[in-house]
């Protein structure tokens, strides 16, 4: 068990005063270096997922791991489904006047010529569309920040839009881009598309005053395989254990708050933890790939190194978007597990971050989904924390390093730093205690004239989970969907799921099985590696 609250109060005290038994007393973390960071990453430019520039910043941040003098510095490549825009068009037009609209097509579109009338449907939510049919027409939706786009995507889908028009919201009449992909989909069955808030403001009022407003859209996309590439180091311990970091570098545009803030404190936390010699607890530093069009980083590294090799992995510390100027809201969000509540808030990380929640509450909010890299690391019971902070110029061509707070990121690599001793004072098995608002299942496969996927789903209090969603995906040659299947449970909790057995022979091998369940989204992940 761990000294408690009070020691850990007086270790913070004694690390600011420079006293202690740390025999290399650190000072605050270093302003400057971390706008070093920021800006050579910004000179990156754009990083996406299996572009140049991601590619040049795999690069460059397994140089800085190999600088700091960072065990085993090594990259892990994976595939995935990489959507393309092969054209694009669109006219708007109000009472038959064209209209002038800059545009941009979001990740994961889908493909369609569309000739419709515009329909508001404010932010998409579920209450929203309730009884509403959209059949050849086009939902208007605003970006909500609590409310993520790819979950408005699908409601509209669902309610047989013919096309999403959304509205962001950041200044200046900029254009928030992103990917709506809600699961393993290439891309979605509508096309989506994206424009500015002044545009934006100008198709709405003339919507609600009864106009007749119409959009003639014309999309065409694609999918190829594409390669991403998570970037990994360590600090050997004295025990095999793990506490592992991370952080997502791909990014739309120049990216700096979203998450060139988050590698920056990644790497200052690794040149913290590496001048403080030899830790109890081995620590792993992941630079995550594709978070923003899929989580395909975080999802990577929790099957190669936890699903298959089977290391211990204690906790993870996710650094999403840590920091930006006068955010409207600056987050943490965590498991509920004992040990790591306590390790968190002694390093008085509540009193930095404004809102301080449960991670569930992230998925009620955002439609089911947590939109950053430990959705599957959390859902799988790993005891996990992730930061998050909002930004106006979030995911435009001005999330730029002047838009993020060096002070709040400064002070958040020092107090994870002391949440990271805290968590050496716990024992392994204290770390095994469940998050009671998660749920578990028992998965049993058999392969005969069809795959048959048999589940047993249980609530965080044990209780069978009566009609709850279930869902099963096979995928291959790591993240290429080949079949899946959604049912309900019965009133034992148990789920029978039927796949065509062809499934398992698909692609070229790296097959897996992703399971999830939960009462109206998912509370537990299985994965369970195929042949």
């Amino acid at each position: 068990m761990r000294l408690g609250y009070l020691a850990s109060l007086v270790s913070l005290v004694s690390v600011a005063l420079g006293c202690g038994s740390d025999p290399k007393p650190l000072g605050p973390t270093d302003q400057g270096k971390l706008l070093s960071t920021l800006e050579d990453l910004a000179a990156i430019g754009d990083k996406g997922a299996g572009t140049p520039g991601g590619q040049q910043a795999a690069q460059y941040i397994a140089d800085r791991f190999t600088a700091l003098k960072l065990a085993d510095v090594h990259t892990e490549p994976f595939t995935f489904p990489r959507w393309e825009l092969v054209s694009k068009a669109m006219t708007i037009s109000i009472d038959g006047v064209p209209m002038q609209v800059g545009f941009d097509v979001f990740e994961a579109s889908g493909s369609g010529v569309v000739d419709g009338e515009i329909v508001n449907v404010e932010t998409a939510t579920d209450a929203q569309l309730e009884g509403k049919d959209l059949t050849g027409k086009i939902a208007l939706v605003i970006r909500d920040p609590s409310f993520h786009r790819s979950a408005q995507y699908r409601n509209v889908q669902r309610a047989n839009a013919a096309a999403m028009l959304y509205l962001s919201i950041a200044p200046k009449n900029l254009r928030q881009v992103g990917s709506v992909r809600l699961d393993w989909e290439a891309a979605g069955s509508i096309p989506a598309i994206t424009v500015g808030a002044d545009d934006g403001a100008v198709i709405r009022d003339a919507v609600l005053a009864g106009k007749a407003v119409r959009a003639q859209i014309d999309v065409s996309v694609r999918s190829t395989p594409g390669t991403g590439t998570n970037v990994v180091a360590r600090i050997p311990g004295e025990r095999s254990e793990m506490i592992v970091m991370g952080a997502h570098f791909d990014t739309w545009f120049t990216g700096s708050a979203d998450n060139g803030g988050g590698v920056a404190e990644l790497l200052a936390i690794a040149e913290r933890r590496k001048a403080r010699g030899k830790p109890r607890y081995t620590l792993v530093f992941v630079a995550f790939d594709g978070e923003e069009i899929g989580l395909y980083g975080g999802y990577d590294y929790l099957r190669k190194h936890q699903i298959v090799g089977g290391e211990p992995v204690l906790a993870v510390l996710n650094f999403e978007s840590p920091s930006a100027i006068d955010p409207d809201i600056a987050g943490l969000v965590h498991s509920n597990q004992p040990a790591l509540d306590d390790a968190l808030q002694a390093a008085l990380l509540r009193q930095l971050y404004g809102v301080y929640a449960g991670l569930e509450v992230v998925a009620m909010l955002f439609g089911g989904i947590i939109p950053t890299d430990i959705q599957g690391i959390y859902r799988s019971g790993v005891p996990t924390v992730t930061t998050a902070a909002t930004n106006d110029y979030y995911h435009t061509v001005e999330d730029t390093p002047d838009k993020v707070d060096l002070q709040l990121l400064a002070d958040s690599a020092d107090r994870f730093d002391t949440a990271i001793d805290n968590l050496m004072e716990y024992e392994p098995a204290d770390f095994q205690v469940p998050d009671p608002k998660l749920w578990t299942a028992d998965v049993r496969t058999t392969n005969a004239a069809m795959f048959t996927i048999d589940v047993d789903v249980r609530d965080g209090a044990g209780a069978p989970g009566i009609g709850a969603r279930a869902s099963a995906t096979i995928l291959t040659d790591d993240f290429m969907p080949v079949a899946s299947v959604n049912a309900v449970t019965d009133a034992n909790g148990h789920v029978q799921m039927l796949l065509p057995s062809t499934a398992l022979t698909a692609g070229s091998g790296n097959r897996f099985l992703h399971v999830t369940a939960g009462p109206t989204y998912p509370l537990v992940e299985k994965i369970l590696p195929l042949p």
